[in-house]
């Protein structure tokens, strides 16, 4: 199993590079060209963000909140996003993003248990190092327009329904867990979602992160026999 410092060595959406990410993929909805400037400033709204929308929720979030949280004028507001509903769309965006390439990659393994295990790990990982983003997503996909909300939904389904499909791929005849496939699916998913949306159940050691990992993968295990 790979370490959760070791991942994070080659994730590329550590940091500030993920705020390079969403420049690149909102590019067309952002006014400000210079990427440098750009970059800076939506740093500055997403932490402000996360840490508004945690207290007092998004919908209630207004974009005189953010201005002054982030010290930026609503000119710089606005250079680059159109309106608070984008914040929304943005951070669906990346998730979608960050969950497609995950199970694109594992997909590409012969052997499907590795793919369920590195599904199962990497999504463990990358939430635990972007909390935020999977943590506003989960409790704001209300605050979507209807049509991304159903995008947002798509995302858990696309986890479950992978994973439903790798354990079918991998059945054994006489497997009792044959007819619970998509259960079980749910129920990881489930494990993944309990780690960024309650952290403060757990120690933020990568130690803690492996064991939370390795704890999960027994579970999917066990199930499976």
């Amino acid at each position: 199993m790979m370490t959760f410092n070791d991942y994070k060595s080659a994730n590329t959406y550590k940091g500030k590079s993920i705020y390079n990410a969403l420049f690149e993929l909102h590019s067309g909805n952002i006014k400000t060209k210079k990427q440098v400037v750009a970059v800076k400033n939506l740093e500055k709204i997403f932490r402000a963000t996360f840490k508004i929308s945690a207290k007092i929720g998004f919908h209630e979030m207004s974009l005189r909140d953010l201005c002054r949280e982030t010290g930026l004028s609503m000119g710089g507001i606005y250079s680059c996003i159109g309106s608070k509903d984008i914040i929304a769309i943005m951070v669906k965006d990346m998730v979608k993003q960050v969950t497609g390439e995950i199970i694109e990659k594992a997909l590409q393994h012969e052997d499907k248990n590795i793919a369920i295990h590195e599904i199962i790990t990497h999504l463990i990982y990358s939430t635990a190092i972007l909390q935020p983003w999977f943590y506003f997503l989960y409790f704001e996909t209300r605050s979507l327009p209807a049509r991304e909300q159903e995008d947002s939904k798509q995302i858990e389904s696309l986890i479950v329904n992978t994973l439903e499909a790798l354990m079918k791929q991998t059945h054994r005849p006489g497997n009792k867990a044959q007819n619970r496939y998509h259960f079980i699916g749910t129920m990881l998913l489930a494990m993944i979602q309990e780690r960024y949306l309650k952290p403060w159940k757990y120690k933020q050691s990568d130690q803690a992160i492996e064991d939370y990992v390795t704890e999960t993968l027994n579970l999917a295990r066990s199930a499976l026999e």
